[in-house]
């Protein structure tokens, strides 16, 4: 007999369950890695890994599976009850009721998904309340915070998307720009009116990210909904984001050890199971300090390193000359590469042909 290892060259979502109800939670995630590898639309396993992604406390990766499991088919239950379950826990509460509700009405039959449903469902709505009493002793109107609102984010190895949880806001008021390096990231909203009758309104609402990496100002989408603006970027480079925002150099946060397993694109996770993050961040610091990377990894680091230390004419100048060359260009002399198109150059002994 073969174990499950044995068959990783097929994986099944069948061993994935059998990893899962044994507790083996990372193995259960490298299955449903590997499957999506081959077919990264199996909204079955998207959100099954969503399932394991909260029982090990990754709520930010549970919920992108979630959105994109419920994108592939809007009308199961299964998948709308994950997305009310991560939108809950990464505290987008109307988010998470619209989702239960709408799974409820599917699940018609008096099953334990319905009785899930309807439990979720219950503490999201308490959660609004809650919320909603908050708000009424919360702070000032005047208050411009930009932690007013909660905020999410998922990737893929193309883009990145950014969600602010706001309601109500009316496309006319809303700007979405990026400094020339399309690195930082500005998100303005005229004053907002919230409420029903009794409406108030709050200053406008100002927003500024350093971006972990450079996005391409000329492909993205911004879509408003009642409930939140949804911002998705189209990354410059296709390489994991350790996180949303630039952080001081030496700092790690829970979405950088996250990412550091491999979560998306089907390589292989480490261990991710629900532990002490302190512990695991200064496990990942010691291994850093030890490891040297090397050959094609060492080039990466050292080119990661120089974007995130360099002006915006020097990010601009790397964007620019990788984009144009198709990868075989990069360099660092914005006054070189601004004013021309950089062509291609192919290593020694090769050409390079157009498709």
């Amino acid at each position: 007999p073969h174990s499950r290892r044995d068959t990783r060259d097929m994986p099944s979502l069948d061993d994935a369950k059998l990893a899962f109800s044994e507790e083996d939670y990372d193995e259960a995630l490298q299955i449903c890695d590997d499957a999506l590898a081959a077919t990264p639309r199996d909204a079955d396993v998207l959100a099954f890994r969503s399932q394991v992604f909260l029982v090990t406390g990754l709520v930010q990766e549970a919920f992108a599976d979630a959105v994109d499991a419920v994108a592939i088919d809007k009308n199961n239950p299964e998948y709308l009850l994950r997305l009310g379950i991560s939108a809950h826990e990464i505290e987008a509460y109307s988010e998470a009721c619209e989702a239960l509700e709408r799974g409820l009405e599917l699940e018609a039959s008096p099953t334990q998904r319905r009785a899930l449903l309807t439990k979720w469902l219950d503490k999201a709505r308490d959660a609004v309340a809650r919320s909603e009493e908050a708000k009424t002793k919360g702070p000032s109107s005047s208050s411009n915070s930009t932690e007013r609102f909660k905020r999410a984010w998922y990737q893929s190895s193309t883009h990145v998307t950014l969600e602010i949880f706001v309601k109500n806001v009316s496309a006319d008021t809303l700007t979405v720009d990026f400094n020339d390096a399309g690195d930082v990231l500005r998100v303005t909203i005229d004053a907002l009116t919230e409420g029903g009758e009794e409406a108030k309104t709050y200053d406008p609402y100002a927003l500024e990210l350093k971006l972990f990496g450079a996005i391409d100002r000329d492909q993205g989408l911004v879509n408003v909904t009642p409930t939140k603006v949804e911002i998705r970027m189209k990354k410059a480079a296709q390489v994991q984001w350790g996180d949303l925002e630039r952080r001081a150099s030496g700092l790690l946060t829970t979405s950088t050890v996250a990412s550091a397993g491999g979560i998306s694109g089907g390589t292989a996770p480490g261990k991710r199971s629900a532990k002490d993050w302190d512990c695991i961040e200064a496990a990942l610091k010691a291994e850093e300090e030890d490891e040297k990377p090397e050959g094609d990894a060492a080039l990466n680091a050292l080119f990661q390193k120089i974007y995130m230390n360099a002006d915006d004419d020097t990010r601009r100048a790397m964007n620019k000359s990788f984009q144009e060359s198709a990868g075989t260009v990069l360099s660092t002399d914005w006054k070189d590469v601004g004013a021309k198109t950089v062509t291609p150059e192919a290593p020694d002994g090769l050409k390079v042909e157009k498709l």
